[in-house]
């Protein structure tokens, strides 16, 4: 492949603020794209944003909550304001609940839902009329492998990624006659601040990965970067005829 295939192009990353989604902001700057990242936590993204503009980059931060249509479409107003397109979306913001169903309020349920699987759905439908007129773009969402192997309190977490993957290619197979190109990343375990929030750090998160027999054969948790470089992979020229795929990042821990 060959370098700054992607230069100049525009790009969307919610939840670009911290782990994945940051290491996807940094490999999308390294490339040449300007870059709006949208999150919730303004201080971090705007600190993610002053990062890549000091490395040469070009990038924003806009305050979104993706469960909530306003929020997104000013967003997308905001990212055609200064960029005057979007080439690229990289629907990375998600949280999680960590309760049994039993004990499980309705309000965490639908909060999880709302951000995960709805802020998908309206991300992805707010910049699908300006990919459209153009007969091009890169839709690349998130789902999780506890979409199909679940764990103990992953309820709403698990059926909100798996609400991802069928949205993801249902999709697909709607936009794909327009140019555009949507398609999921299923991460395995990675070390991200979420991780180590729920499992700590350093021997703790290993053990934790090891817990849930998510340990890959090549004996390494991912990293953020790990998971960025399939993104660049679904965005480049090189993947035009990969369509409504569903891409395990998992280093062999689950083979699927």
């Amino acid at each position: 492949m060959k370098e700054k295939e992607l230069e100049g192009k525009v790009a969307i990353v919610t939840g670009g603020a911290s782990g994945i989604g940051r290491a996807v902001v940094h490999a999308l700057s390294k490339e040449g794209v300007k870059v709006t990242i949208a999150d919730m936590d303004i201080e971090s993204a705007e600190k993610v944003a002053g990062d890549v503009v000091r490395a040469g980059g070009s990038s924003i931060a806009v305050k979104t909550d993706v469960s909530r249509s306003q929020d997104v479409d000013g967003m997308v107003q905001e990212a055609l304001r200064k960029f005057g397109a979007i080439d690229i979306l990289v629907n990375t913001a998600g949280i999680g609940a960590g309760a049994m169903v039993q004990d499980l309020t309705e309000e965490e349920w639908d909060r999880v839902l709302n951000i995960n699987l709805k802020g998908t759905f309206l991300c992805s439908q707010a910049v699908l009329k300006h990919m459209i007129e153009r007969k091009s773009g890169r839709i690349v969402n998130f789902a999780s492998g506890q979409w199909f192997r679940p764990t103990l309190m992953s309820a709403p977490y698990g059926a909100s990624k798996g609400g991802v993957v069928s949205f993801s290619k249902a999709l697909a197979l709607e936009v794909a006659g327009n140019g555009i190109n949507v398609n999921v990343v299923v991460p395995g375990f990675t070390d991200t601040a979420m991780t180590r929030r729920i499992f700590g750090e350093g021997d703790a998160l290993q053990k934790g990965a090891e817990s849930l027999g998510l340990i890959p054969p090549r004996g390494q948790i991912a990293q953020p970067e790990d998971i960025a470089d399939v993104v660049l992979f679904f965005v480049k020229p090189a993947s035009r005829h990969v369509v409504g795929q569903t891409l395990h990042v998992n280093g062999g821990s689950l083979m699927w």
